[in-house]
């Protein structure tokens, strides 16, 4: 039994180790995720990240999501859910459901609190009469602190190093930024074979509000769309602009199926929306889009905006206000 805890102490020890090695927080994510099944056996796994500036936990990596008992979205406003009331009371939460047509479904929630600032949570589910025992709470309880300041960490350099990476006028991040991101997301997709998209827009016919509503307006404007953008995507995907009127969105783990989708709930957003520039004016837009996938399409930085780029042109000469996936 001794021997035992001494294997296992070391394997905490190391796993704490390699969770403080990146400071990137997808790389966190990831390496919670491969590493929680090898302490605690559980039928299902969830990551949640607090979305910044909001009151709700998104989710952002899942282990057999078919096994249920996962929202995509949990309001931290209330305590309706178990993982909403582990955050709320800072506790680790235990419940167990039953069912006639099912043997009983155990979920352990974890949040992930550095301080007072909320960084996320981790859901674990099982099936079987059996809650998780003492000894596997207090393993999740001991690596959740590793993995909570691992992630504060992660944040915190990403969110100095942003202020130097940020487009001035959008508070988007800049092209340089992009294919930084993008080679660092290619290589990550590379290694666990995920699809990674890459969507490229551009405003249709913006110059015409410059010349109705002056450029100052203009550049407004641009800023409202950005945020018209952010509020259309989640909050692990990547959204620049690359420069004028034209914006790229990286969406990690996303097929060209699911990017058009992405893609199309933007343009629909742009399109429905009433721009004011500043000036209190009634400003409709509307944009084209282009969508570039790997390794679909293509496997550098480069030539997948340089796929998406030319897939949005041919929607802008075809119809305009339409997405367009690049040519396989």
């Amino acid at each position: 039994m001794q021997m035992q805890e001494d294997s296992l102490s070391v394997s905490i020890f190391e796993a704490a180790i390699c969770l403080h090695n990146s400071l990137d927080a997808g790389d966190v994510v990831s390496e919670t995720m491969k590493l929680l099944p090898r302490l605690v056996r559980a039928d299902a796994w969830a990551f949640y990240l607090k979305a910044e500036k909001a009151t709700r936990l998104e989710l952002v990596r899942v282990i057999n999501a078919g096994f249920g008992r996962v929202n995509p979205i949990v309001d931290i406003g209330g305590n309706e859910t178990p993982i909403a009331r582990s955050v709320i009371e800072n506790k680790i939460i235990q419940t167990h459901t039953t069912s006639e047509s099912a043997e009983g479904v155990s979920l352990m929630c974890v949040p992930l609190i550095a301080g007072h600032r909320l960084i996320g949570a981790i859901q674990a589910a099982r099936n079987g009469e059996e809650p998780f025992a003492a000894v596997e709470v207090r393993l999740i309880e001991i690596i959740s602190a590793s993995i909570t300041r691992a992630l504060a960490n992660a944040m915190d350099y990403h969110h100095a190093t942003r202020q130097s990476l940020i487009d001035d006028l959008t508070r988007l991040y800049n092209v340089r930024y992009l294919y930084r991101m993008l080679e660092n997301e290619i290589r990550r997709a590379g290694r666990y074979g995920w699809p990674l998209s890459v969507v490229f827009m551009d405003l249709d016919g913006f110059k015409q509000v410059n010349d109705a509503h002056g450029h100052c307006a203009g550049s407004h404007t641009l800023s409202e769309v950005a945020q018209v953008i952010l509020m259309s995507v989640r909050e692990v995907d990547f959204v620049s602009r690359y420069g004028g009127d034209e914006f790229v969105i990286m969406l990690p783990e996303t097929s060209s199926r699911k990017a058009v989708e992405v893609a199309e709930r933007v343009r629909s957003n742009i399109s429905d929306h009433s721009f004011d520039g500043g000036v209190g004016a009634d400003i409709h837009l509307t944009a084209s889009f282009g969508v570039a996938t790997f390794p679909e399409h293509g496997s550098e930085s480069e030539k997948l905006i340089e796929l998406a780029d030319a897939a949005m042109y041919q929607a802008k000469q075809r119809h305009k206000n339409t997405v367009n996936v690049a040519a396989s």
